[in-house]
């Protein structure tokens, strides 16, 4: 089992060494290998740009490869977004990954061709770093669980292997070493698949630096990169994932590390220590975003970074002494914090004398005689020969140029910046040298000898003939005195392309139409006027425009530079007849350096119809008569036309009307005849026009009939009936009859009014609730009596008649007397109307036996059970 695995490790060493050669010779060949990577942040406004550390021969610079910058918006798709050799993102990369694909440049010596991606483009840098972050430690965590999984694979291993260990010195010798090459493979795994026992060995190789932790090589990164080519296209983002970010910066003056800001002497007077001013480069130097911590040293001031600072960036901070110093000397270390843990330091020194006290001369009455004290020390010192503070400093500190293009042979634009001497001595500036820019003095006799608080300007601008690409130089100003004490100014400039001629033009409105015209029409008021604009960036000449059924006016100018307008008018030619005119009018532009053309076309139009038929008058419609008292007040009902007779230039026609009955004077409850007059609006049909301005109101007289008169019954002819006047006895039936006015009215029409009996009263109150209005009482006490009756005024309303709540009332007297035979029997008062109500019961005098009828009944009722019952028992 031993011989086997020590078999597959030597096979596995054997393919190792024979694969180097073809390593070696394919990095000669100047394939392109290795890995290619993205530098910057996937953010909205980051600039990218390729990073050929880990690309294969070394030596590879953006010079010799093509650059190609998609947004991959599908699983296979892509969009070319770029093909510079850096790329900014936009707002429409947002949420998509972008792709670099590089390929040997025409001049190169390379072959092949590499690819690499970001992640998804986020909103922000910070978001960019956080998901940059959280990928790589989600794969650090994977990692971290592969390696403990190997771990405890590598100790199962070396149990086995102890296990199987020979007694010979030879055989450990040979299980050590398969253990160390391949701790995490079993004997059967080595066998089936050597390239997977190589991998693991790659894998493993590793080196102790000084701490005890183990580090993978280079070599390793190398090898494992060429074992496996299928996973080229997720390079990036496994690299990304794989490798953890380092967060750290250092600090430089003029590119020496470990910098001392020395501000020398100074004087503690208001003011002096302001006017120093030095500059230390902070770059980051790390794989992650830094964002710094704000910052306030107790004896310097110095500038905050505002803004995250990605992985390569730079940036420069300016100190200067705090204007409250003391005498002293000040020697401290200013340290950066940023969020992430890292810290860079800088030294800065400053010495700060006291001001200068006044001289005060000596009083000679006062001073003693020197010959009578021969022996005092003189106490008075030297002046000091030491110079006093230098420094100069530049304004502006940026010097930004608007950009070139390239080929060009002049340059209009300059600036100025003024060097001034803001130290206690006179000193002799120093021009800056500088690759790309020409630094001249304003003044040609200017002499570059400079006394305290003097200044001296000069011109700064692009040098002639560079090539497209940016340009930025740092112009270091310096003085002989001192070689320390210098000013700087940025100056930088851009130098684009050069631009083909692109020849454009366009026109507003690109179409005209006018309003239809009828034939012997004269020019529209109304003229377009078409602005002709030159979109291109080269100057055009223009060719006069011609038209068929336009009239074209001259074109206020025929050549037009860049952004520059002419404009012409274009209106329909008189005398055509009815029809349709339509056509494109065209204006030609031509570059003539290049006889590049463009063409405008603009669409024209209009219509000629025939006269329009015109509204000469409208007739009046004949009298309505005969029309029924009482109708709705409505068109309809009036019988008004729903259509009159106009004149028109093509003979007479019908035209709707809209009546306003709702205006006229005609009142539906007036019985009386009635005559008047209906306004109404002629609707004019289509095709019929109306430009001599016609009155289209017209009007019709109606007379409507009189109405029956309606029938007012008089109250003074509600009368009582059926009392007499001789009187009665107390055993008398006294019947009457109660008649209303007006209730004869048997065809009633609307707004008849009639009277109806309601109710009647002796000793008591009855009501009837309908005909025959007739009672029957007796009463049986002598006396006189009154008997009285209550009639409801009743409208009719065209349907049914309506109390009006308006009440008549009659009333007669009678007499009861005692008849002259004895009765013992009292009599009682009778109603002979069964259907009126009545409070007090009364006697019908009617004295028929009905037991007959009621056993009649029964017998009927017991001869219906028995048939049901002898039905049912038959079934």
């Amino acid at each position: 089992m031993r011989k086997k695995r020590i078999l597959a490790v030597l096979m596995a060493v054997l393919m190792i060494v024979t694969l180097l050669p073809s390593m070696a010779f394919a990095a000669e060949a100047g394939e392109l290998g290795g890995k290619l990577k993205v530098k910057g942040l996937p953010a909205v406004g980051t600039v990218l740009s390729a990073d050929y550390s880990k690309v294969t021969p070394e030596g590879v610079t953006d010079d010799d490869v093509i650059f190609s910058w998609s947004r991959q918006t599908g699983e296979k798709e892509l969009t070319q977004v770029g093909t510079e050799k850096t790329y900014t993102v936009t707002q429409d990369d947002l949420g998509y990954v972008l792709v670099l694909d590089i390929t040997p440049a025409e001049k190169s010596e390379f072959t092949g061709k590499l690819q690499a991606k970001t992640l998804e483009v986020t909103a922000t840098q910070e978001e960019a770093q956080a998901v940059a972050d959280k990928k790589a430690q989600e794969e650090q965590n994977t990692e971290a669980q592969l390696e403990g999984s190997e771990e405890d694979a590598e100790s199962e291993d070396a149990e086995d292997v102890q296990q199987t260990e020979d007694d010979s010195t030879e055989g450990a010798v040979l299980a050590e070493e398969n253990e160390a090459e391949s701790p995490s493979q079993t004997e059967e795994d080595d066998t089936q698949n050597p390239e997977q026992t190589e991998e693991m060995q790659i894998y493993t190789q590793s080196e102790l630096q000084p701490d005890g932790t183990e580090k993978t090589t280079d070599k390793t990164e190398d090898v494992q990169e060429t074992e496996a080519p299928e996973d080229a296209e997720n390079t990036d983002d496994v690299e990304n994932a794989q490798q953890e970010l380092s967060y750290e910066a250092v600090a430089s003056v003029e590119g020496q590390e470990n910098p001392v800001c020395d501000f020398g002497t100074i004087r503690a007077e208001s003011g002096d220590n302001e006017s120093q001013t030095m500059f230390v480069d902070i770059q980051n130097t790390g794989t992650g975003a830094l964002n710094f911590k704000a910052i306030s040293p107790e004896h310097f001031m110095v500038a905050d970074i505002e803004g995250p600072l990605a992985a390569g960036e730079s940036v420069s901070v300016w100190i200067q002494p705090r204007k409250e110093l003391e005498k002293g000397t000040y020697d401290d270390t200013i340290t950066y914090e940023t969020e992430e843990g890292a810290e860079v330091s800088f030294e800065v020194k400053a010495v700060v004398e006291a001001e200068e006290e006044p001289v005060l001369e000596p009083d000679d009455s006062e001073a003693p005689d020197d010959s009578e004290n021969p022996e005092t020390p003189d106490n008075t010192e030297e002046p000091s020969a030491e110079l006093g503070k230098l420094s100069i400093s530049t304004d502006p500190a940026v010097l930004s140029f608007a950009d070139l293009t390239e080929g060009y042979t002049q340059i209009s634009e300059s600036q100025t910046v003024t060097v001034t001497n803001t130290g206690d001595e006179t000193v002799t500036l120093k021009l800056p040298e500088s690759e790309h820019f020409d630094i001249a003095p304003v003044d040609t006799q200017a002499v570059y000898t400079l006394e305290k608080g003097a200044s001296c300007s000069f011109l700064v601008q692009p040098k002639a003939g560079l090539v497209q690409g940016d340009y930025s130089d740092t112009l270091v100003f310096g003085i002989e005195e001192d070689e320390s004490a210098v000013a700087q100014a940025e100056a930088g400039v851009s130098v684009k392309a050069e631009e083909k001629p692109q020849v454009s033009l366009k026109a507003d409105p690109s179409e005209i139409i006018y309003d239809p015209m009828e034939e012997g029409y004269n020019t529209p008021e109304y003229v377009y006027r078409i602005t002709l604009t030159n979109t291109g960036n080269a100057a055009v000449d223009l060719t006069q425009p011609q038209a068929q059924y336009f009239e074209i006016g001259e074109l206020s100018a025929t050549q037009l530079d860049p952004g520059a307008e002419a404009t012409f008018t274009a209106v329909p030619k008189t005398g055509m007849t009815a029809g349709e005119y339509s056509e494109s009018v065209q204006v030609t532009a031509t570059n003539t350096d290049s006889q590049i053309s463009a063409v405008a076309d603009i669409s024209a139009s209009f219509s000629v119809t025939k006269p329009a038929c015109r509204i000469t008058g409208i007739q009046n419609p004949s009298h309505v008569k005969g029309v029924k008292n009482g109708v709705e007040k409505s068109a309809k009902a009036l019988g008004l036309p729903s259509k009159v007779v106009i004149n028109t230039t093509e003979g007479e026609m019908k035209a709707k009307v809209k009546w306003n009955v709702k205006e006229c004077t005609y009142d539906p409850s007036v019985k009386q005849e009635q005559t008047f007059k209906v306004n109404g609006t002629v609707v004019l049909p289509d095709g019929v026009e109306n430009p001599d301005q016609i009155s289209l109101i017209t009007a019709v007289k109606v007379t409507v009939k009189a109405g029956r008169t309606a029938q007012i019954a008089d109250p003074a002819n509600n009368k009582i009936t059926g009392i007499s006047a001789d009187g009665y006895t107390t055993q008398s039936k006294i019947t009457f009859t109660a008649v209303g006015a007006g209730m004869d009215n048997e065809s009633p029409g609307k707004g008849d009014v009639r009277y109806v009996p309601d109710h009647w009263t002796v000793i008591n109150t009855n009501s009837w609730s309908q005909a025959p209005y007739t009672a029957t009482f007796g009463i049986t006490k002598e006396g006189t009596y009154n008997l009285t009756v209550v009639f409801n005024a009743q409208q009719y309303d065209g349907k049914s008649w309506k109390n009006t709540g308006k009440q008549d009332t009659k009333q007669v007297s009678f007499t009861i007397s005692q008849p002259k035979v004895v009765i013992t029997a009292t009599p009682t008062p009778v109603q002979q109307n069964p259907a009126a109500n009545q409070k007090k019961a009364v006697q019908t005098g009617d004295t028929t036996n009905i037991m007959p009828f009621v056993l009649i009944l029964a017998i009927a009722a017991g001869a219906i059970v028995g048939v049901v019952v002898y039905k049912k028992k038959k079934k």
